[in-house]
């Protein structure tokens, strides 16, 4: 069966509304891999639903991978002047790492290991699946993410958010897997890494370069290292989470309680400046 939005939707309702409902819930995150193993085991049968308790663990998977996507920002930052290799696999997967951030708010989710995507749903008040059907969820794990992002009639018309297709030499993917797989990429150097106040004015440089939005001509493979536009399209999509949340959730307990990581309260912003620097390709 094809996604069904409006349950994503509720979703995402029914599982940030598990701290307003239970106000013991703690604030904090669950450990390590809870969340992936109820949905191996109603991916694989093992278990035909979940309790209805467990729901939380969908807005706490989301926020916890939205923060992985500023620590590989931060991290893209750091490395620009040393490791252009690693700002750009870096810069590439804190984008992706958002798009995996919406998709888990939504319920929806591709196992490698299981070969499977399924939508998560509610079934007799319990927390169910139902796999999704057809070949364009087939594809990997990357495009899958990109691609049932991308298609939330909120995010759709939003010119930031695309399919990103791996094999596309115009898209960040694939700048990532040049910066991976392809040879002689030969681009070494002495690592030294910037201080609190150098990362901060650079993403503070960063936060002023708007962008033009038709993002499929902003990355060619022939300019690969294009650390800078990576790392403008991450930024952006990581504040265009935080800026979707705080309008859906804005006095969610959970959503203000990590909003701001406090980790990264020395380095990162979160708007992007409306008058400023343009971005420009291959600068």
């Amino acid at each position: 069966m094809p996604i069904d939005y409006s349950i994503s939707d509720n979703i995402r309702k029914l599982s940030f509304g598990k701290f307003s409902a239970r106000r013991s819930l703690g604030l904090g995150f669950p450990p390590h891999g809870s969340l992936s193993r109820i949905i191996r085991d109603l991916m694989n049968g093992t278990i035909k639903t979940s309790d209805h308790s467990d729901a939380h663990m969908l807005a706490t998977a989301s926020v916890e991978m939205w923060h992985r996507a500023i620590h590989s920002f931060l991290l893209s930052v750091a490395v620009t002047d040393r490791s252009r290799l690693w700002a750009s696999v870096a810069g590439y997967y804190s984008s992706h790492y958002v798009m995996r951030a919406f998709a888990y708010s939504m319920g929806l989710f591709k196992s490698f290991i299981e070969g499977a995507a399924i939508q998560v749903v509610i079934l007799d008040e319990n927390l169910s699946c139902l796999k999704l059907e057809g070949e364009k969820y087939k594809k990997g794990e990357h495009s899958f993410y990109w691609m049932v992002v991308k298609e939330h009639p909120a995010i759709r018309p939003n010119a930031l958010f695309r399919i990103n297709p791996p094999k596309s030499e115009k898209s960040e993917s694939f700048h990532r897997t040049t910066a991976n797989y392809t040879d002689h990429v030969n681009d070494f150097t002495r690592l030294v890494f910037p201080d609190g106040a150098s990362m901060r004015e650079s993403v503070q440089r960063i936060s002023r370069m708007r962008r033009n939005l038709d993002t499929n001509s902003s990355i060619e493979l022939n300019g690969y290292p294009d650390v800078i536009n990576v790392q403008i399209l991450a930024f952006q999509r990581i504040i265009a989470y935080r800026d979707y949340f705080d309008q859906k959730v804005s006095d969610n307990r959970f959503w203000k309680a990590h909003r701001t990581p406090q980790w990264a309260r020395d380095t990162m912003l979160y708007q992007v400046e409306s008058t400023g620097l343009e971005a420009i390709d291959q600068q």
